[in-house]
């Protein structure tokens, strides 16, 4: 499946690879939900691809290897098994980035440049990001390496500025509605409504309405019209959503609350306390592995947010 947004992006890295200007590192950067990551596979087949074309021609020994996965000059980082847990780490460690600098100074085999893959790239903790300066600072000549980053800005700005920086952008919704109603076999309204849902990253609208359904967005906005109506107490409307899930239900109040605040800019302490309820909500959401009794967070939040029609 192709990705009309992706587009103008893909069309930008084909001219600087076919025009011979591509840099030693790629800073893939936007919205988590809009496939940066299997644009980056595809940009790194395309580097190691024998017939140097875009797309990669995909029939090559380089194109058949990237397939296989045990590409000897294709690398991918990413979140590794942690050595004392049974779960993946949160970051990514020095050590990884060592390995990859090794990898990427042994001699060709296959294609004639090297290219990795690092994502997501702000997750590097501090001693990684220091060891991959290292490396752009001193590139491999024949490697390009190509970082995935849904938040650019928390990226050192020492590592932004050595990447030629490659920007995937949120497609408007009249773009997006017509592919998440193709791609999903959906009505207008509940690709619209599942594109509000998921602020406005298709794929992840694509989910929502294959997987989950729009059903418990739906019924939230909902509860909260009808708080801020006097339509619903607080109790009540803790009800009604008892069977949302959690994760979801602070994300989609913290995107409710900075909805309206940009619809109520004109009205500056209304906008203030609307954007707190957003911090409160993205606070909360963080707190969801603690034991802070998470239905008290919530009657707090709705009590607030009941009070926004006085």
């Amino acid at each position: 499946m192709t990705y009309p947004w992706l587009e103008p992006v893909a069309a930008e890295f084909s001219e600087r690879l076919l025009g011979g200007r591509m840099a030693h590192a790629i800073l893939l950067s936007g919205p988590a939900g809009l496939g940066k990551t299997g644009l980056a596979r595809d940009f790194l087949a395309s580097l190691l691809c024998l017939e140097e074309s875009w797309p990669a021609c995909g029939a090559c020994r380089s194109c058949q290897l990237i397939g296989s996965g045990a590409h000897p000059e294709g690398h991918v980082l990413t979140f590794e098994q942690h050595p004392k847990k049974d779960e993946l780490r949160k970051e990514l460690v020095v050590d990884q980035i060592r390995r990859l600098t090794a990898s990427l100074q042994l001699t060709n085999t296959v294609s004639r440049r090297k290219a990795a893959i690092v994502y997501p790239a702000e997750s590097l903790n501090a001693s990684a990001a220091n060891a991959l300066l290292k490396t752009l600072e001193e590139p491999p000549g024949d490697a390009v390496m190509i970082l995935v980053a849904h938040k650019p800005s928390q990226l050192p700005a020492t590592v932004r500025s050595r990447c030629q920086s490659l920007n995937v952008r949120l497609p408007d919704a009249e773009a997006a509605i017509p592919w998440l109603m193709q791609a999903a076999g959906s009505q207008r309204d509940n690709s619209a409504l599942a594109l509000e849902a998921a602020a406005g990253s298709p794929l992840r609208a694509l989910r929502l309405l294959e997987e989950a359904g729009i059903a418990p967005y739906r019924k939230l906005t909902e509860v909260l019209d009808g708080l801020r109506a006097e339509r619903y107490e607080p109790a009540a409307a803790m009800a009604s959503l008892a069977d949302v899930d959690p994760e979801l239900l602070w994300t989609w109040l913290s995107l409710r609350a900075a909805k309206e605040v940009r619809s109520n800019l004109d009205q500056a302490p209304l906008a203030r306390t609307l954007s707190r309820l957003q911090v409160e909500a993205d606070r909360n959401r963080r707190l969801l592995p603690t034991p802070v009794r998470k239905d008290l967070l919530l009657q707090d939040w709705l009590i607030q947010w009941a009070r926004l029609h006085v």
